[in-house]
């Protein structure tokens, strides 16, 4: 995955949330987030298994908050 899909898979689920915070709707907007949470915990997963950084072993990792912040450098900048 380069670095630039990254950038937009995990930004563009933002201006929905964004709109839902917008129009008050705060119910979906709860939901909203707890879904991009776990999006976000499949996607930085699926950045590192491409770039051989993980294993396929190592995805529960990733549902306890900041584990992915050992991994910041592989994850953001290459």
């Amino acid at each position: 995955m380069k670095l630039s899909e990254y950038y937009l898979a995990f930004l563009l689920p933002f201006g929905v949330i964004f709109l839902l915070a917008f129009l008050d709707f705060s119910y979906a907007f709860v939901i909203s987030i707890c879904l991009y949470y776990v999006y976000r915990c499949f996607l930085d997963f699926y950045k590192l298994k491409t770039n051989g950084v993980v294993e396929n072993k190592d995805i529960w990792k990733f549902i306890v908050p900041l584990w992915t912040f050992i991994y910041f450098k592989q994850l953001y900048f290459k």
